[in-house]
């Protein structure tokens, strides 16, 4: 599933970009991508993710959490599934 990522630091220093985003065995694997290719996974593991909350953002879906210290913020039309990282997220959690 396609995402629009902003990653903080808490130091407001940001990354941001397209990302293709899929899951396995409690890892959220987050594919930086440039143009057509991959530039690099960031691999994320589903236990240690925190202070997960979910909304809207100018009418597309929002959804942000804590990893290993930095503030994740995916924003996504839907476009190929409506709430992908939502749902898929959710089940890796309660498995």
């Amino acid at each position: 599933m396609f995402a629009y990522v902003q990653i903080f630091n808490g130091k407001n220093n940001v990354s941001y970009g397209y990302v293709d985003l899929s899951f396995s065995k409690n890892v959220l694997s987050v594919s930086v991508l440039k143009g057509n290719l991959r530039e690099h996974d960031i691999k994320i593991l589903v236990s240690e993710i925190s202070d997960i909350s979910s909304g809207k953002y100018q009418s597309w879906n929002q959804m942000s959490f804590m990893y290993q210290g930095l503030k994740y913020v995916f924003i996504y039309s839907g476009y190929g599934g409506y709430n992908y990282l939502e749902d898929h997220l959710m089940t890796e959690m309660i498995e």
